[in-house]
């Protein structure tokens, strides 16, 4: 339920440093009230409701921001809010301590301040409008009215003084059974140099630790409330009977048994409200005594009733004589549980015996309980060795010594490590003493950043002096303060870890930084060493609870711890990223440097090489430059030598034929046969050897002409394949018509021809027959037909048939074309004599009748019209036939040009095929040249690579070789010197092994070795089956703290 609307707001008003009402500033706490019942009854809330209202505690702050700016904070029993940096005069939208979102306005008007609430959405929140003023300089009139009723509330301003006394009542129980001796400050005192301390702020961030204990929010959660009703009757019970707890001599913190006890609790327990610190100290010692008795006795009981109770009586402090059972009542740990475990540790021998043996002197050594000889001694040793065999990951860690001592100056052996177990499972020690110290590495940058936020001048001192965190809080959180403070102190830190867990540790470091930070500015960083060794235990060895006053005002918060430890682990993750990329390029160089130098090498011999090339081939040049002048001087001399053996031959047949002048003419034919069979010979060889030179040019020919053919019939039968199209078809048809109807017209031709000859032949009987008039005119008449019929003769004599394919040239068809007319001229002109002679005949022979004249003019017009008929088809058939020339003509040009084109094609086609062969060829070299030199590289590597493995080797062994040495050096020395100054020889050298085990840098270093180690083992298992690596003595880093 949203309930605490009608609270009173802590606000911050300033519209400007001018127009802020000053009177308003500070931090008011709401006192009495009037007529608020009635005015929450008209506001219709419920009497539970009005009860849980007025009961609230509320206090309000009022702060400037800056010009125009306020910052406003409201802190009640159950919530707080605060507004940061909000504008005066406007409105602004924020979450108010009812949970809901309001848009709020502060403004000021006729001398009052005003507050307007305005709820977003719905809810049980209503709008109200809250209106202040000063009643005096202390106190403050809050007005709210609903409905005609008006109730009053007044807030009283909180002066510094006043919060003290609050404070000191808050410490007034005491914190131990114990009353601070004479000489410690007052209550009163401390509390005002806790407030001269700078206060930290770091409550709003978001820091934590994260712990197995109760978490940091319930104790939160547990300061912000009101002490419980319960645990206010008990501290004011402890009160009024603390001054008869130290004069009763029964009590466990007498003056007698405080005397003897290694871990006194000093402090100062006295209120200050009742202003005394020592008075009736037995009554009260008594009644502590009474308290934590019954509250051990029920401990489950009051842990599940009221465990906030307990847990503040556990933060004020333990009695002494109770921290043996509270500590193991707190830690959850019982000694029955592992008695048998225990006993089964200690019979077991552990590795770490030596080194433990060798740390126990330097445990404690100042007190009794733990000197040479003492039973203190040999139970931290049980202790030790017993948690070193039962966790082998941890083993044992120095720092460890020191918790265990602490444990038993307590508590018997067992119970110490039952308690001791706990702590390291559940308080995260554990994490803390792993050989790689991530969670030390942590809680050092934690620390590291508090301080950097808090102190950030102290912060920038340890920068430039090089102090890092690790050189002085490694030890506070190793081992719990008990090196650096006194015993009684680290005794209440450790009551603190055991509720709180590490953020105690957090807390108390803090506070120490924030005590000491003047005298910390001034020192350099040898001063600074010294002040953390030796000055902070004397400055808290008389004042216990400056220390714990100024701690418990530290809160964190764990929103931000755990972002840091985020923050942390990346950052050490990537540290270990660019370690292992770092060891990556070393190898990488120097694989690359290796191989430079043998790619040097490599080029420096191929220059050797290339330059010996180089002369070789100059002197083979000279020498085939000699060998060619030689070879000349040769033929020349051969020449000279063949040119002399003529002329000697020459000589010897002129000397032979002078000599023998009388020899027979046989012996003369021989000698001159032997010279013409030379001569013969060497003709048949020229005459050889151009019958081979023929023979091949033949042979060339004839496979051009071979080649030729082939080509010639793939291009016939493509084309007898190849369909005809269309066109040529129906061309082939059309030319067997017209080849049928040339026929057809030369068969018709023939036939007229015959009847015209028949017809010829009867007229000329005709005329034979009839009785000439005229034997002149007759054989004028028969001159002129026998001239004419001899003209048609040698016409038709002389006109050539026509082919009927068409094949003749234009020349040839001009002249059929010119012949045929010729000769249907020469008989046109013959019938027309004919017919001229027998008019003639008739004009001669008028006697005859006239029916003979019409007969015969019938008869020549039937003669010409058979002769024109016949030359009309003579005529159209060479038409026909010029046109299918035409025709057959023009498609042969179309086939040549469409040939031509389809050959233009080919061609470039072929030209493309060839250019991306070409282009195929010049990849696959390419590839090919690249493949070599990718295997030559590889090949190189190869080399390389083994010959690393077997330098890693042979580094390897010399360094397994020394270590050996030095082992054996040593034994040889211990053998020569005794155990003492072995154990001193040892002591060193483990220490030398786990320094800068605290930082990150060596471990980082040891991971690289290993991983170097690894990796040389893998590549030669074999050549490592045979060597043991020595034994390693695990152990801290450096000495906690100097005793």
């Amino acid at each position: 339920m949203k309930l605490y609307f009608l609270v009173f707001a802590l606000v911050v008003v300033g519209a400007s440093a001018a127009d802020f009402p000053e009177r308003f500033l500070g931090k008011w706490t709401v006192g009495k009230s009037e007529n608020f019942d009635e005015y929450l009854t008209e506001k219709g809330y419920s009497w539970f409701t009005r009860q849980l209202v007025k009961v609230a505690s509320i206090t309000k702050t009022f702060e400037k921001a800056g010009p125009g700016k306020i910052n406003v904070k409201i802190e009640t029993t159950s919530k707080n809010v605060e507004w940061k940096g909000v504008p005066f005069g406007e409105e602004f939208q924020g979450e108010y301590i009812d949970g809901a979102q309001h848009n709020i306005r502060f403004y000021e008007q006729g001398g009052k301040l005003f507050e307007d609430h305005k709820p977003i959405g719905d809810g049980e929140a209503k709008a109200e409008i809250y209106s202040y003023e000063l009643e005096n300089p202390k106190t403050m009139i809050m007005y709210m009215t609903e409905k005609g009723v008006t109730a009053k509330r007044w807030p009283h301003h909180r002066s510094p003084k006043e919060e003290e006394a609050d404070f000191l009542q808050s410490l007034s129980v005491p914190t131990s059974p114990a009353i601070s001796p004479a000489g410690s400050m007052t209550r009163h005192e401390q509390v005002k140099s806790v407030a001269s301390v700078h206060k930290s702020d770091y409550g709003g961030g978001d820091t934590d630790c994260e712990t197995h204990p109760p978490s940091d929010s319930e104790v939160h959660e547990g300061e912000l409330q009101e002490p419980p009703r319960e645990l206010t009757s008990i501290l004011l019970k402890m009160e009024e009977l603390n001054k008869s707890n130290e004069a009763d001599s029964r009590s466990v913190t007498s003056a007698k048994s405080s005397s003897g006890s290694p871990a006194r609790s000093v402090g100062d327990a006295s209120s200050s409200r009742h202003g005394s610190n020592c008075h009736q100290e037995d009554d009260e010692n008594i009644d502590l005594w009474t308290i934590w008795g019954n509250l051990v006795k029920s401990w489950e009981i009051e842990m599940k009733k009221r465990p906030n109770c307990v847990k503040e009586l556990v933060r004020r402090g333990i009695p002494q004589h109770f921290r043996t059972i509270t500590w193991q009542l707190l830690a959850g740990a019982s000694a029955a549980s592992i008695h048998e475990g225990y006993t089964d540790y200690l019979r077991h021998p552990s590795p770490y015996e030596k080194v433990i043996l060798r740390d126990i002197p330097r445990t404690y050594p100042e007190l009794e309980f733990f000197k040479d000889g003492g039973r203190g001694q040999q139970s931290l040793f049980n202790v030790i060795k017993a948690y070193a065999v039962h966790d082998h990951e941890v083993g044992y860690c120095q720092g460890s010594a020191f918790i265990a001592g602490q444990l038993l100056l307590q508590m018997p052996e067992e119970e110490a490590f039952a308690v001791f177990v706990k702590l390291m499972e559940q308080y995260r020690l554990r994490e803390l003493y792993k050989p790689a110290m991530t969670e030390l590495g942590l809680c050092m940058f934690q620390l590291e950043c508090i301080v950097q936020e808090q102190m950030p001048d102290l912060y920038t001192h340890f920068n430039n002096m090089g102090f890092d965190t690790s050189m002085y809080a490694s030890s506070w959180f190793l081992t719990l303060f008990t090196t650096t403070l006194p015993l009684e102190l680290a005794n209440r830190i450790m009551d603190l870890f055991l509720v709180d867990g590490i953020s105690a540790i957090f807390r108390v470091a803090i506070a120490i930084l924030q005590q000491a930070r003047v005298e910390l500015l001034k020192l350099d960083m040898e001063g600074m060493l010294k002040y953390f060794q030796r000055e902070i235990r004397e400055r808290y060895e008389n004042d216990h609870e400056l220390l714990f006053a100024v701690a418990g005002q530290i809160t964190l918060n764990a929103k931000k711890m755990k972002k840091l430890e985020k923050d942390y682990l990346a950052k050490r993750t990537k540290e270990q990223e660019e370690a292992i990329e770092l060891r990556r390029l070393r190898t990488e160089n120097r694989l690359l440097r290796q191989r430079i130098d043998y790619l040097e090498h490599e080029s420096s011999a191929l220059a050797d090489r290339l330059i010996r090339g180089q002369v070789d081939l100059a002197q083979q040049a000279e020498n085939s430059l000699s060998i060619s002048h030689e070879l000349h001087t040769l033929r020349d001399i051969n020449s000279d030598a063949h040119k002399r053996l003529e002329e000697a031959y020459e000589t010897i047949r002129e000397l032979s034929c002078k000599r023998d002048g009388g020899i027979s003419l046989t012996e003369t034919g021989t000698q001159v046969d032997d010279t013409s069979m030379i001569e013969h010979i060497h003709a048949l060889q020229e005459e050889l050897i151009e019958a081979h030179n023929r023979k091949a040019d033949l042979e060339n020919t004839i496979r051009e002409l071979k080649l030729r053919i082939s080509e010639l019939e793939c291009a016939n039968k493509r084309l007898k394949e190849s369909p005809p199209d269309d066109g040529i078809a129906s061309i082939q048809e059309e030319l067997i018509r017209v080849k049928m109807r040339e026929a057809e017209a030369s068969l018709s031709l023939k036939e007229m021809r015959q009847r015209l000859a028949e017809l010829e032949q009867h007229w000329t009987k005709y005329l034979n027959q009839r009785p000439s008039i005229s034997a002149n005119g007759m054989s004028q008449s028969q001159s002129t037909t026998s001239v004419d019929t001899n003209t048609d003769g040698s016409s038709r004599a002389d006109s050539p048939q026509h082919s009927p394919t068409g094949n003749n040239s234009t020349n040839n068809n001009n002249h059929c074309q010119v012949q045929p007319q010729n000769g249907n001229k020469g008989r046109f002109a013959k019938l027309t004599a004919l017919i001229g002679a027998a008019a003639g005949g008739s004009n001669q022979d008028d006697d005859l009748p006239t029916i003979k004249e019409l007969e015969d003019q019938l008869m020549g017009l039937r003669i010409k019209e058979a002769d024109a008929v016949a030359e009309l088809k003579e005529m159209r058939q060479k038409v026909m036939e010029l046109e299918t020339q035409n025709h057959v003509c023009t498609n042969q040009l179309k086939r040549q040009d469409e040939e031509l084109k389809r050959i233009r094609e080919e061609k470039d086609t072929a030209s493309m095929n060839e250019q991306k062969a070409a282009g195929l060829l010049k990849e696959e070299q390419r590839k090919l040249l690249e493949s070599q030199s990718e295997m030559k590289e590889a090949s190189v590597m190869q080399r390389l690579k083994y010959t690393e493995s077997l330098q890693q080797i042979a580094d390897l062994k010399q360094t397994i070789a020394q270590l050996e040495s030095k082992i054996a050096e040593k034994n040889a020395q211990a053998q020569l010197r005794g155990g003492s100054i072995v154990s001193d020889v040892d002591d060193d050298s483990v220490v030398d092994n786990r320094s800068g085990s605290f930082g990150d840098s060596n471990s980082i270093a040891s991971e690289e070795m290993s991983a170097f180690i690894a990796d040389v083992t893998a590549k030669a298992p074999t050549d490592l089956d045979d060597l043991t690596p020595p034994p390693t003595l695990k152990a801290e880093d450096t000495p906690v703290a100097s005793h």
